[in-house]
């Protein structure tokens, strides 16, 4: 494995490589910057499926008792 490290300015969310990147070449990136990429979300999605059952009761969460299929009528 080779590696390159050079700096760059992001414009209109894309970066330019260096010239001696041929095309066609897989790459692995890593950003790093000093100042975050991202506003932080206040919640993951763990929290918001956790708060998916607020408020409801055990009834709302019970499974339809199964039947099965109906009993066919022919016609004679």
């Amino acid at each position: 494995m080779h590696a390159i490290e050079f700096e760059t300015t992001s414009h209109q969310h894309t970066i330019r490589l260096p010239d001696s990147v041929p095309d066609g070449v897989l790459l692995r990136v890593l950003l790093l910057s000093e100042v975050p990429l991202a506003k932080p979300l206040k919640h993951n999605l763990k929290a918001l499926l956790a708060t998916i059952t607020e408020g409801m009761i055990g009834a709302d969460t019970e499974r339809p008792r199964d039947l099965g299929r109906e009993v066919a009528e022919w016609v004679s």
